[in-house]
Formats: C-alpha cells, structure tokens, sequence
C-alpha cells in the first residue's frame, strides 16, 4: 500500500481506496504520508468523493495506512495547493512522502 501510496503522491493522482469494514470505496487526494508518535504510519488526504462513515464525503481527512484493503491509483490528477494543506502536519511525526 504504502509503495502505491508515494507513486500516487508523486505523480498528484487522485485514489480509489477501500478500508476493512466499511461499506464502500473513497477518492481521496494523497498529500502526506508518514508515521505518528505511536508509530502508525498515517495518510493526510482530502476526501473528493465516495463512502464516509461520518456522511462527511469531502473534506481533509487522516487515515490509517494499515486498515486499507484495496488502493487504486486513478487517471485523474490534484493540485498540490489545496487551501489548508500543511505539509508538516503536526500528526505526522516523520515524513515518508509529501507534496
């Protein structure tokens, strides 16, 4: 996950990511990649569309890397400069990609 996850970043592609448990797959704009002070490698993406639990569908959003269970990188690309990004998210501890 974590390899698809630095190519869509890279390349400013939009995902189709599903999670254990939930009811329906998210596209998501990947802007930061990296771990917590826990360890949990975690993902700042803003959500463009599809399943929320929350019924919260777009919005930035932090994910667990780990509970991912399918990830599908898209044709469709995303501005780096998104109002409210902030590419040294305190949640993020240590980075393993940005934009």
């Amino acid at each position: 996950m974590l390899s698809v996850l630095k190519r869509a970043i890279a390349e400013k592609k939009v995902v189709s990511v599903f999670f254990h448990g939930e009811g329906g797959y998210r596209l998501i704009e990947p802007f930061l990649v990296g771990t917590t002070d826990t360890g949990i490698e975690a993902l700042r993406a803003f959500q463009v569309g599809g399943f929320s639990n929350t019924f919260k569908t777009y919005g930035w959003k932090l994910f667990r890397v780990d509970c991912i269970t399918s990830i599908d990188i898209t044709d469709e690309t995303f501005s780096p400069s998104r109002p409210d990004y902030n590419p040294d998210d305190p949640v993020i501890r240590t980075v393993i990609c940005r934009c």
